[in-house]
């Protein structure tokens, strides 16, 4: 809730909050500690409204962590439930602080505009692309994103993003007049909010990544495989384009296991997908489905330039290439001499022939990566040969 001139306005959701408090100058604001990045929200309410009471509302558990917040970013933090005298306290606050009714928003940055960007907060390339857009239309000038030493000397700087990496977003074309007095004020309100802006950008995507990636390999998932392997499939009927599944696991992998423990387990999986991940195609797919069980999606963007291109062969030979690596990398865990001792077999299924759907090709695969271990194993066999 917000108090402003003794009435209260509440609103749940943070993004909803940061929005509100970019609208106008509040007397009074009770942030509640219960949600996502408390400390976050505390930083960025405090940069839009620097001269607010901003009070924290806390759980008794959570005091030790609410306190290292005041003084300074809050003003001051009630125990829920809150005293009868916190609340009058905050009351009195909000009543004893001067108006600020009339004022306008915070240095030009509008509603609008601050929606647009907290829009754009899923990512940082997309926060990047959005900066660079709204500021070009606020502005009327181009801008572009440069690493910090790759400014031309001619290029007037306009926002500074210190990150590991500094990156600076910068006139497009040379230009020799600093910006107006209305476009620095607005680009120093812009700059004060990008540490928070990027801050929420960089959690949302290490939050997305690990929902969709498997913590041991560092490859996708198999929920995610699923849903990203049906979209592509869709795609690719579509553009009438080609596409081929390899479902493989690792011969034997159990006796490593209990001979050398999980930990050297753990190191077989890791490398293996390592391993697959090198000699796949940046849009090519790779995923744990579970255990040893890996899968592979080999898929081409674009019509094949020959007629008599062959994507089962080009996939076999991406599968053979696989077999090979693994045979040539030595496994730490396993000791000096045990290199070329690990072997693994696939199946490979071809859309839309084995199957129109991952589910369906994931199927496919299996009853031909057990045909590849009835063999004798180390060996990846398609469907139907």
């Amino acid at each position: 809730p917000y108090l402003r001139n003794g009435k209260v306005v509440k609103v749940e959701d943070p993004y909803e909050a940061l929005i509100e408090m970019g609208r106008r100058r509040w007397s009074a604001i009770l942030l509640n500690f219960s949600v996502p990045d408390f400390a976050g929200l505390c930083r960025a309410s405090r940069r839009l409204q620097p001269d607010s009471a901003i009070f924290g509302l806390c759980t008794p558990a959570l005091e030790p962590e609410i306190r290292l917040l005041t003084p300074g970013t809050l003003t001051d933090y009630f125990i829920c439930p809150p005293s009868k005298e916190d609340v009058e306290k905050l009351f009195r606050t909000a009543i004893s602080t001067p108006s600020f009714e009339e004022t306008e928003p915070i240095a030009a940055l509008t509603p609008q505009f601050l929606s647009r960007l907290l829009s754009a907060t899923h990512s940082v390339s997309s926060l990047e692309d959005h900066l660079c857009k709204l500021v070009t239309e606020e502005t009327g000038v181009d801008a572009v994103w440069s690493d910090a030493e790759d400014i031309p000397p001619d290029r007037v700087p306009m926002l500074l993003m210190a990150r590991e990496r500094p990156r600076v977003l910068h006139t497009a074309e040379p230009m020799n007049s600093l910006p107006s007095e209305d476009t620095r004020k607005f680009l120093q309100a812009l700059q004060e909010l990008l540490p928070e802006l990027f801050a929420v950008a960089e959690r949302t995507e290490a939050l997305h990544r690990l929902a969709i990636t498997d913590p041991l390999t560092g490859a996708y998932n198999r929920r995610y495989f699923y849903h990203l392997t049906d979209k592509i499939l869709r795609h690719v009927e579509e553009k009438h384009l080609r596409a081929a599944l390899l479902l493989y696991d690792i011969d034997n992998f159990k006796q490593y296991n209990d001979a050398y423990g999980y930990a050297c387990g753990d190191e077989i999986l890791r490398d293996t997908a390592a391993l697959m991940k090198q000699i796949t195609r940046k849009h090519d797919i790779v995923a744990r489905i579970g255990g040893d069980e890996f899968a592979v999606l080999f898929w081409d963007p674009y019509q094949p330039r020959r007629s008599d291109s062959r994507p089962p062969e080009d996939a076999l030979i991406l599968a053979d290439r696989f077999l090979n690596s693994v045979s040539r990398h030595q496994f730490p865990s396993l000791g000096p001499k045990a290199k070329g001792t690990l072997t693994i077999s696939g199946g490979l299924a071809r859309f839309p022939q084995d199957g129109r759907s991952c589910r369906e090709l994931l199927r496919s695969a299996d009853r031909a990566l057990k045909q590849a271990k009835r063999s004798g194993k180390n060996a990846v066999h398609l469907v139907g040969a």
